[in-house]
């Protein structure tokens, strides 16, 4: 559908009933031109709004008087089809409605299910998500975080890494016996550039979340999540650019070592988590 035929909502409220129109029509927001709405679609929402506030009895008036409003807002979305001679109705930002149709419907479910359901996918939205998709275990779950990043990515290029080939610092490049072990880490990163810096960070956040957590014995928890802590101060100071669970997953399995313990989507899904290898070190 050519984008010169089509209107845009930017009222945040009228957004938020297109959104509910939507989830009302076949499909909903898994169908291909999901994010904008047609005329067919606000005279079947219409039609069965009404019939739902007709079985509404008056004693039930918060139900009488949401029905209303949502029926009062498809009005306005309906005289702007007229209005303005358009086909279509588009309630996201721009950008959002600019993805691919399979980004797109998971960009709607981020802000209206999870985020400020303003049609525009923000970093909180975002974060929102991951803590959310993360409390679903297995693939499902994990799927959805792959998806929420390829998002981000799309939406926050300046923020997310460009690459996970390239420069990085494994272990026994940093790693030494002492008082600290984070010294030569703590000298050397000083030296690499936010690209590098987020590499290392998700390779050693990979180790951790697998070998290090093997053998409760091994002293390399406590180093390695000491090296998280400064990586993720370093990043937030510099306003960096910050790694996803992808790249932890994909930087991880490089390893051999670590590959075998992420064999599965099941496997990643468990051990991979964003609440305790990226917010508890990355957010402010």
């Amino acid at each position: 559908m050519s984008e010169d035929r089509l209107s845009r909502v930017e009222d945040p409220v009228l957004r938020q009933a297109a959104f509910s129109v939507e989830q009302m029509s076949p499909g909903g927001i898994e169908r291909p031109g999901a994010g904008c709405l047609r005329a067919g679609d606000l005279d079947a929402a219409n039609t069965r709004l009404e019939g739902l506030l007709a079985r509404t009895s008056e004693q039930d008036a918060p139900k009488r008087r949401g029905l209303e409003t949502l029926l009062e807002r498809i009005e306005r979305l309906g005289s702007m089809l007229i209005e303005e001679q358009t086909i279509g109705i588009v309630y996201l930002g721009r950008r959002e409605y600019a993805l691919a149709p399979r980004l797109r419907s998971a960009a709607i479910e981020i802000d209206f299910c999870f985020g400020d359901k303003d049609g525009v996918v923000g970093l909180a939205d975002i974060q929102e998500a991951r803590r959310r998709y993360g409390l679903v275990r297995g693939p499902v779950g994990w799927n959805r975080l792959l998806l929420t990043d390829e998002i981000e990515r799309k939406l926050f290029p300046e923020r997310t890494l460009k690459s996970t080939d390239g420069l990085r610092l494994l272990p026994e490049d940093w790693l030494v016996e002492g008082v600290d072990p984070l010294l030569r880490l703590k000298n050397v990163c000083m030296h690499l550039d936010n690209d590098a810096l987020a590499r290392t960070y998700a390779d050693i956040a990979a180790r951790l979340a697998t070998v290090a957590r093997r053998d409760p014995t091994s002293q390399l928890s406590s180093v390695f999540e000491g090296a998280l802590l400064y990586l993720g101060n370093l990043i937030r100071e510099r306003n960096g650019v910050r790694p996803t669970i992808t790249d932890i997953a994909r930087i991880g399995c490089e390893d051999p070592e670590v590959k075998q313990l992420l064999r599965t989507p099941i496997e990643m899904s468990r051990k991979l988590i964003p609440s305790t290898l990226i917010d508890r070190y990355l957010m402010n």
